[in-house]
């Protein structure tokens, strides 16, 4: 047997109907009651105090023994009316108010209702009535609240396939030479080096991804550390040299500031050396790797810029190359996880920072890295 039950929307969107219908007819008959009453309790009270005693006791003894003239119930009629139709007009207008009311509340209660059932394409600000009030505002933080929720879930499931896509062709070529140790024992060695690199790189994507994923999640993000921008890059232009020399590639520093920034030192540091080893592996053989400073905004931004000597990256990629796994269409057979220039780019931006790409002119790609400096760091340029 099918039992209809009542919506708990509508039943909640009557109450609410009911309530406000209710205070407001309250309200309203108790003015109209008042405004009418009144005038007639002033008119007595003033007449008691204003005349003798004696008076009283005779305009009270005549009372008694007088009839009432002709004309006082006619007069009481037409007021007995207007309350009548003063109670009247308050419940139609009682009425108004409350679905008035009522109306944006149900709207919105309607559309969490819809998200709260997977649909997030749900848009309650264009229903919540002309005007700029409250209401409206609330129902604009509501789309932008659900845009945020749809723009994140496709993230979530775009990174969960960027993952399995990145796991299984490792795990495949692992798979492969273990079945290839099994048939050609004399292979074994190079398929367990085969083995090797393999684990290796999984492990490799799954600190980068742990990485990644903290850093969404703010965890262990303490930005307290003074950092010295001149000795943090020293060592990351270090490093890069000697990793790039063997690969035939070289750094060279075009300029150099002093300047503090408050942060984490080791995200910082993993961050620009992220953008650098990403340059050193874009460039080609030979080719020089360009590492400088500048500042902007009056010295209250330091600036980290680092310019590959490869081929740059197609402008219709530059706004992407930062998503996790992307990779750019003329390098897709590059070895490495994509992960690299997204952990770099939450980290800048955790420091209040930014970090932008662009094709360099004469070829190549430049990453600006933006981050603040602590104030009244003066600071001076070397070239």
């Amino acid at each position: 047997m099918n039992v209809q039950r009542t919506s708990p929307t509508k039943e909640r969107v009557g109450r609410l109907f009911w309530k406000f219908f209710v205070l407001i007819t309250v309200f309203q008959v108790g003015a109209d009651l008042l405004v009418h009453a009144w005038p007639i309790e002033k008119q007595r009270i003033v007449m008691f105090f204003h005349k003798p005693a004696a008076s009283v006791i005779v305009a009270a003894d005549c009372s008694k023994s007088q009839q009432p003239p002709a004309s006082a119930p006619s007069s009481s009629k037409p007021e007995i009316e207007d309350i009548m139709g003063g109670i009247i007009a308050s419940l139609a207008s009682a009425a108004l108010l409350a679905w008035l009311l009522s109306k944006p509340i149900r709207s919105l209660h309607s559309a969490i209702a819809d998200a709260a059932n997977g649909n997030l394409d749900v848009h309650i600000a264009d229903r919540m009535g002309p005007g700029n009030d409250e209401l409206k505002d609330l129902g604009v933080e509501f789309d932008r609240m659900i845009s945020r929720l749809r723009t994140l879930i496709v993230a979530q499931r775009q990174l969960l396939k960027d993952v399995s896509h990145e796991m299984r062709s490792p795990m495949a070529r692992i798979q492969a030479a273990i079945g290839l140790a099994h048939q050609q024992p004399d292979q074994a060695q190079a398929l367990m080096e085969r083995i090797e690199r393999e684990s290796v790189r999984i492990d490799k994507l799954i600190g980068e991804l742990l990485a990644l994923s903290r850093l969404q999640a703010d965890v262990d993000n303490q930005l307290n550390e003074e950092i010295d921008l001149r000795e943090l890059l020293s060592d990351i232009v270090d490093d890069a040299r000697f990793e790039g020399n063997a690969n035939g590639r070289f750094i060279h520093v075009e300029s150099e500031i002093d300047g503090v920034v408050l942060g984490n030192v080791a995200l910082l540091r993993r961050a620009v050396e992220n953008v650098v080893r990403n340059a050193i592996k874009y460039s080609h053989p030979g080719g020089t790797v360009e590492v400088g400073t500048m500042r902007r905004s009056g010295g209250r931004v330091a600036v980290i810029w680092v310019r590959d000597s490869g081929t740059g990256v197609p402008e219709s990629d530059l706004a992407n190359i930062f998503d996790p796994f992307f990779r750019s269409s003329m390098h897709a057979r590059k070895e490495g996880s994509g992960l690299g220039l997204a952990i770099a780019k939450r980290v800048i931006e955790s420091h209040g920072g930014s970090v932008v790409a662009s094709n360099a002119p004469g070829g190549g790609l430049r990453v600006d890295i933006e981050v603040p400096l602590l104030p009244g760091e003066a600071g001076t340029s070397r070239t």
